[in-house]
């Protein structure tokens, strides 16, 4: 049925109101004829052969499903418990901070309160809700009461703009009577309040007309209050995109015009500037359609399991956003410029406690971290030399040795201000013991984290995908750049390099691997350090070394290589058709895994034999250069060759210990026989991009050779572990997709589940590649009728 456009305005109108214009009912009359008809009865398909299910098979159902329940029922309750313990915890944590951070309606308590903080926000955002969707006014006053509130705080503070959220946009349908009442709140607070211009986006202000400019105890003339919406966040943005396409068409404006700088400008005519803060006094992070480019840079504040608008809340706010944004880095947009090492320099004021006996060190170091005065900063020392000894020495009149020490102090700390102090360290100052100095500390480039470094030297629009994950082979890092962070590859690339001692040449992927190279080498540029491409590895307890420009090799398989090689037991016989270097195959046979190992390229068989070499497991692995196609029969003719040839892996003796004097000497045992095995119990292709088409030649691999696998024999059919990419969702698309082409290149229907039973598959999700993209490795027995059928 097509929908009426009447039905869908009066469906919008009332989503954004809140849902006040619509009674229920309303709602259920305009979407009934919409919905489908109800179904009538449940249709139940009988049993195929329309024969009840055998007791057994009801008895596991039933065993099964009262599992289910069983484990459903411990984790509902432990985490039932979990909840209630913690909620319990944070009540009790936020009674006592209401009780011990209580205004009492007095300016003088709350600037008592922030004076020791460093620096408050100019602009402060909190997001408020409506209790109840308003109904009955209760929830309006409630709400004009908080904003109200929040505003007496902010000018006894002395926050000279504040914006409040919520979510309806209610309360701008009554800006008179909030503005009288958040100005008698304000006359409550003082005895000279700040003047007010209460205002919100596309609506004209409302200001105060009497006692305008001057300034209250918090030094605060003037209060700037602005009320938004959910209209004034994705709908300001849309109509904003709508207008600049509008008129780019009619030739007004230039494409090459709009730029991230005319958006930011425009919005923030429009709606507001970006807030330094935001607090949500609800128990989660919930923005509610908060206008979202206001907020790309704001710092988000929120009390855990909170419900209740209250004044310690907003004063943790105003603390955590100063410890949050002491140790920022500056911003420094040099573009695709050379990286400039000394803007990144920053001084901050801090406080320090100096310790005249050095033995007192150690014991007031733990008792101010214990009671959270001491700074804790991620590559900040607490213990400094002190500023003097630090004068003297660059005038060379000081030992280094012979310093005096200082431990820092967090921001909160003003030396100045002794309220500020916390008893430990009022009670060390009244001993004598410690004198609290400013202190000026001093970061540079080095002490910046390469994610730190990045966020301040790309664009903002650049901050949502930051490349700082890469592949590492030695000493090389592998980088593979979006097109859009190209312009700033060499900056990229020397911070990375900077930031990582153990990294010297950093590469850019210019090409999709395999594009250029059936042996799945790729195109490179040099971004930073010398093209010395010969690297060293170590994976699993062992060493490769090779040209990463010759071969394939990805460090992040290393957990698929050590779960396979885990699969594999000592004397079986393993074939990796797609062997790369070895890193399935080198791990294995340290293990005293037999393995038959094989790549096409010629550059790999090399570094592979080097690989069986310096690893000492040449009796266990045997190399080879074949197509994997050809490969995959060659290896099970030879296998069972060598094994009736009686072929077995010799492992020397070891030398003997000598003898103790007057002793005899040791036996010495002979070398260790293990006989060769007549199948292979694994095939490994790790050859995602293709490795599925070569499932055909699995046909005819035993052929003639049914008696090894009689019912009897201990010998079973191998089991194929297939590697390969598919979708990535989170519903079951990609197990389908990948059983419909083991299916289609195999010549057998094969259906997911367990791989020890013919015809099933179980698949294994081994990690991401792209945003769509995720690589899989599927593993099942060849099926009999494949095994043994005529070779073609």
């Amino acid at each position: 049925m097509a929908f009426n456009m009447r039905d869908v305005e009066t469906f919008r109108r009332d989503a954004k109101m809140g849902g006040k214009l619509l009674t229920p009912e309303e709602r259920i009359r305009i979407v009934k004829p919409y919905l489908p008809p109800p179904r009538t009865a449940i249709q139940v398909e009988p049993n195929a052969r329309g024969k009840k299910p055998r007791f057994g098979a009801r008895a596991r159902g039933f065993l099964k499903k009262q599992f289910h329940t069983l484990v459903f029922v411990i984790i509902h309750t432990f985490f039932s418990l979990y909840l209630k313990l913690r909620h319990a915890y944070h009540a009790i944590q936020n009674r006592f901070y209401s009780i011990f951070r209580y205004h009492h309606r007095t300016p003088e308590l709350i600037q008592s309160d922030v004076k020791h903080l460093r620096k408050l926000p100019k602009h402060l955002s909190v997001v408020l809700a409506l209790e109840n969707d308003g109904r009955g006014g209760a929830g309006l006053e409630r709400l004009v009461n908080e904003a109200a509130e929040i505003a007496a705080w902010c000018a006894s503070a002395g926050i000279p703009q504040l914006s409040i959220y919520e979510k309806t946009g209610l309360l701008k349908g009554y800006l008179p009577e909030t503005h009288r009442a958040i100005s008698q709140k304000l006359a409550v607070y003082f005895k000279s309040p700040p003047s007010l211009t209460l205002g919100a986006p596309h609506l004209p202000s409302v200001e105060t007309t009497s006692r305008v400019g001057r300034a209250n105890s918090s030094g605060l003339s003037h209060l700037s209050l602005l009320l938004l919406s959910a209209e004034d966040g994705r709908d300001s943005v849309v109509d904003l995109t709508k207008t600049l396409a509008d008129m780019s068409q009619r030739g007004k404006i230039s494409s090459a015009d709009i730029s991230m700088e005319l958006l930011d400008t425009e919005l923030s005519e429009s709606v507001m500037g970006e807030p330094d803060l935001l607090i949500l006094f609800g128990p989660h992070v919930e923005l509610s359609s908060y206008p979202p480019w206001q907020i790309r840079l704001t710092e988000i504040f929120h009390v855990q399991d909170n419900h209740e608008v209250e004044y310690h809340v907003f004063y943790r706010a105003l603390s955590k956003a100063i410890m949050a944004s002491f140790l920022r880095p500056p911003v420094v947009r040099s573009g695709a410029a050379a990286l400039n090492k000394a803007l990144f320099s920053k001084r901050i004021d801090l406080a320090a406690a100096t310790i005249q006996d050095p033995r007192l060190i150690s014991k007031y170091r733990k008792a101010l971290s214990e009671s959270k005065e001491l700074l804790r900063q991620e590559r900040v020392s607490p213990v400094v030399v002190h500023p003097e000894d630090i004068s003297k020495q660059k005038q060379g009149g000081a030992a280094a040795s012979s310093s005096r020490k200082c431990l820092l102090l967090t921001p909160t700390v003003n030396p100045r201000v002794p309220d500020t102090w916390g008893p430990v360290l009022k009670e060390a100052v009244e001993k004598k013991d410690v004198d609290v100095i400013p202190y000026e500390l001093e970061l540079g480039y080095d002490h910046w984290s390469h994610s730190d470094v990045l966020t301040s030297i790309l664009p903002e629009e650049l901050h949502d995908d930051i490349p700082t994950g890469f592949n590492v082979a030695g000493h090389v890092a592998h980088l593979n750049l979006r097109e859009r962070y190209l312009p700033y590859k060499k900056v990229i690339a020397q911070v990375l390099l900077d930031k990582n001692p153990q990294i010297r040449t950093v590469i850019n992927k210019v090409d999709n691997v395999g594009s250029e190279s059936e042996f799945r080498t790729f195109a490179y540029e040099v971004l930073a350090g010398p093209d010395d491409m010969d690297v060293s590895v170590s994976e699993n307890g062992c060493t490769f070394e090779f040209n990463y420009a010759k071969v394939y090799w990805n460090s992040k398989l290393e957990f698929e290589h050590t779960r396979l090689v885990d699969m594999f037991k000592p004397g079986e016989v393993v074939c990796d058709v797609m062997a790369g270097i070895g890193p399935f195959a080198v791990p294995a046979g340290k293990k005293g895994v037999i393995v038959w190992a094989n790549d096409m390229n010629p550059e790999s068989y090399h570094y592979m034999k080097k690989a069986i070499e310096k690893n000492k497991v040449t009796p266990f692995v045997r190399p080879h250069c074949d197509d994997g196609r050809l490969f995959i029969h060659k290896a099970a003719d030879s296998v069972l060759q060598a094994s009736q040839n009686g072929e077995a892996i010799i492992i020397p003796t070891p030398k003997p210990r000598k003898a103790t004097p007057g002793q005899a000497p040791p036996r010495t045992p002979g070398p260790k026989h293990i006989p060769i095995p007549p199948t292979i119990s694994h095939f490994v292709m790790n050859l995602p991009a293709t490795a599925i088409e070569f499932l055909g030649h699995y046909k005819g691999v035993y052929a003639g050779h049914e008696d090894i696998f009689h019912p009897q024999a201990e010998a079973k059919l191998p089991m194929v572990h297939v590697h390969c990419f598919s979708y990535k969702a989170d519903d079951d698309t990609p197990i389908v997709d990948i059983c419909q082409r083991i299916t289609k290149y195999l010549g057998f229907a094969m259906k997911h589940g367990d791989p020890e039973n013919e015809g099933e598959v179980a698949i294994h999700d081994v990690r991401n590649v792209s945003p769509s993209k995720r690589m899989f490795c599927a593993s099942f027995r060849i099926p009999r009728e494949i095994a043994f059928a005529a070779r073609s």
